[in-house]
């Protein structure tokens, strides 16, 4: 089985943080912050609310700020992955009010665990300060410095502070990702290509003019657009896919689209099989998806796209797809009974459509 992500935080963890700590500061009440942390309501904690609780923790049985965070500078690079994100916690609990000396401290905790998370009070608080530092961090010889100049400041950024004046207006994002678009560490190249992304949900015309300016520069700005413009690439748009190479027109026809069964319930899989054909005379770039019509819970239909393939066709050559839904309730998603349908797109183009029946 699975272990939990909040077991990551676990009193073996509290313990080995306590007994390092201890051994750069004789005067660290072991005992007592082992007893602060492992409390009553602990085991109700998750991954997030440990993490937090830890870092609160720390602030009551270490010195002052200043003092605290050197000391666990020279300890942080004992730990590292989901752990090691409670040194850059504590800077974004206690140190608000020291930013020069916080954001030191977490271009240092980065180094051991991403603190894309603790890095965002600041851009709110201390935005031309914070940003600055972003940028000369963007060209900083550690890949995972670089990462976060780039993850940092995602307007969109999943389970972090929002920034909403970067959904508005992202132009102080743009020249961090001008630095990083020909990275050569895919861990940062994924980040950028996320950034990207989020912009693609805000400011589609500005995702645009960054695609038409880089694509075709390298294999690494290639990467970096054909994945963060995922977004407006599934939705068809026009403009996204005639810098990718694909037409608008569509001289293609889907046939033979079936499904397994008419009827599904909720927790099984529905199974669909369909053709493409290219009737054009030379070769043509193919983007096929198609596009499932939810029911939701208030009996309204929500629309989600999926990618299948690109493709290369040759002239009137024809290939067949088979792809299987899923209709387990997920967190992300939960299934309710009612008419459903799936369409096939070509090129952002819906081509072929068929409905079907969710049952609970």
């Amino acid at each position: 089985m699975t272990k939990p992500l909040k077991n990551y935080f676990d009193s073996d963890f509290v313990s080995r943080l306590a007994d390092e700590l201890v051994g750069v500061y004789p005067l660290f009440d072991s005992v007592g912050f082992h007893k602060a942390v492992i409390n009553k309501d602990w085991e109700d904690r998750e991954l997030k609310g440990r993490m937090r609780h830890i870092s609160v923790s720390l602030g009551v049985f270490l010195p002052e700020y200043e003092v605290a965070v050197e000391l666990l500078k020279i300890i942080a690079p004992k730990f590292n992955g989901f752990t090691a994100m409670v040194f850059s916690d504590f800077v974004e609990v206690h140190g608000l009010d020291a930013p020069d000396i916080s954001l030191d401290a977490l271009e240092h905790f980065t180094r051991y665990s991403s603190a894309e998370f603790a890095i965002r009070p600041f851009i709110i608080e201390y935005e031309e300060q914070a940003m600055k530092r972003m940028l000369v961090w963007s060209k900083d010889e550690n890949h995972h410095i670089r990462r976060l100049s780039s993850e940092g400041c995602r307007p969109r950024l999943p389970w972090a502070m929002a920034l909403p004046k970067y959904k508005k207006d992202p132009s102080p994002v743009l020249p961090i990702l001008e630095n990083l678009k020909n990275d050569e560490s895919e861990y940062v190249r994924r980040s950028v290509a996320n950034n990207i992304n989020d912009l693609t949900k805000d400011n589609p015309d500005i995702a645009l003019e960054i695609a038409r300016s880089w694509f075709g520069n390298s294999t690494k700005t290639d990467w970096i657009l054909k994945h963060g413009m995922r977004t407006l690439l599934k939705k068809g748009d026009q403009e996204a896919l005639r810098i990718f190479g694909f037409n608008e027109k569509v001289n293609a026809k889907v046939s033979d689209l079936n499904l397994s069964e008419v009827e599904v319930k909720i927790g099984e899989e529905l199974q669909f099989d369909f053709k493409i054909t290219n009737l054009d005379l030379k070769k043509s770039s193919l983007k096929v998806g198609y596009m499932v019509g939810y029911v939701k819970a208030s009996d309204k239909v929500s629309e989600k796209i999926f990618h299948v393939s690109e493709l290369t066709f040759e002239p009137k050559q024809t290939v067949s797809f088979n792809k299987k839904l899923s209709f387990k309730d997920l967190t992300t998603r939960k299934h309710y009974p009612g008419g459903h349908y799936l369409f096939i797109a070509i090129n952002g183009k819906e081509m072929a459509r068929v409905h079907f029946e969710v049952t609970g």
